[in-house]
């Protein structure tokens, strides 16, 4: 590219706002992966942080994060689905997708449907083992209609890393959602794989519209196809009508924002010498309290991983007992913190112990879109 041309650029952007540094897609570098890689997914599942794997079809799927990226990026890290099980019946209504969401209040500077609403750039770096047309969509859930943009470009080459630019100019139309909860789900940018009829045969490149799922104009060969495999990394999205470079962050940076939506919770001491100081009262032990790292977008949803137990010890490096296996019950809890009761009889209210969890023992707290 000419010294001019890229001077060129860099006044458009500057024009359109663009140039802040701002990508509004969060863990775009696909560096943090905090519930680890997933295989014999059948159903919707978030994977490496902030993405989402979507479907209604009867694949059976690899999610992970790969050490794979394109050369001279600086990026390291991509995410990978791979369809290891195809769907041997595609119905009209099947399709796959990879989602990511955004929260209201991260995009009402766009100022969609109002006359001054702003065009945005998507620009991201992607490899298939299909070399195929591949439709994105930018859609909004706050107008009565819903409405979307869909996009489509063609991976010239299968296995081979290809950057992609898309602009979606600013939407005028459907409702003015700066008044809508902050804290919902309103654009949503969904990458399609592949899918049936239902998705199939409609107008993609056509600008904003009301929702219509047939201006995919899919194909279902990426279902049909045994290990078939998407990969993407380098997602930007920006102010603008043309792309920023991509805007690398720490990874505790990128952490953090990723721990709003989901955090894993450690809760394992390995030894008697450390433990929760807790009371019992009315039939638990009360406590103990784990505060979140960063506060939650709404009140997380609470799961356990692994098998558990806990144990209790009268005092630093006593002998500890097993307690309320399997049997923990979560209370008090907020955006920022929550407290475990574990069950326990024929202990007088009053009494403290140290509590200890068996190692490699976690809480899930989710609180994604």
């Amino acid at each position: 590219m000419s010294k001019a041309r890229q001077l060129a650029d860099l006044g458009n952007q500057v024009d359109d706002g663009a140039i802040t540094g701002t990508n509004m897609v969060i863990n775009g570098a696909m560096n943090v992966n905090q519930r680890g890689n997933f295989t014999g997914v059948t159903l919707s599942s978030y994977f490496v942080d902030r993405f989402q794997y979507v479907g209604t079809d009867e694949c059976t799927w690899s999610l992970s994060q790969v050490s794979d990226a394109p050369s001279g990026t600086g990026l390291t890290n991509s995410l990978k689905l791979e369809n290891t099980v195809t769907d041997a019946n595609i119905i009209a209504g099947d399709y796959a997708q990879l989602r990511h969401k955004f929260e209201n209040q991260d995009l009402k500077h766009l100022m969609k449907g109002t006359a001054n609403a702003k065009p945005v750039t998507l620009s991201f770096w992607v490899k298939a083992s299909i070399a195929q047309d591949y439709s994105v969509r930018m859609r909004e859930n706050y107008s009565s209609t819903s409405r979307h943009n869909i996009q489509q470009f063609t991976l010239a080459s299968a296995n081979t890393w290809q950057k992609v630019t898309m602009t979606f100019a600013g939407d005028t139309g459907g409702d003015d959602f700066s008044g809508s909860d902050d804290i919902l789900p309103n654009v949503i940018i969904e990458w399609m794989l592949g899918a049936g009829s239902d998705y199939q045969g409609g107008t993609p490149n056509a600008g904003w519209a009301d929702l219509n799922n047939a201006d995919f104009d899919a194909t279902d060969t990426f279902l049909a196809t045994v290990n078939s495999t998407f990969q993407i990394t380098g997602v930007c999205l920006n102010v603008g009508d043309s792309a920023i470079d991509f805007p690398h962050e720490s990874y505790g940076d990128t952490l953090a924002k990723c721990q709003r939506y989901y955090e894993r919770v450690e809760t394992s001491y390995k030894n008697s010498s450390t433990g929760y100081f807790t009371n019992h009262g009315n039939g638990s032990w009360v406590g103990p309290q784990f505060n979140f790292k960063v506060t939650k977008r709404s009140t997380p949803v609470i799961s356990d991983l692994g098998t558990f137990s806990w144990r209790r010890a009268g005092h630093r490096n006593a002998s500890a007992t097993t307690i309320g296996a399997g049997t923990s019950v979560i209370g008090a809890l907020t955006t920022d913190s929550f407290v475990v009761y574990v069950p326990e009889s024929g202990i007088s209210n009053g009494s403290t112990a140290l509590l200890f969890s068996n190692a490699g023992y976690f809480y899930d707290a989710a609180a994604e879109l």
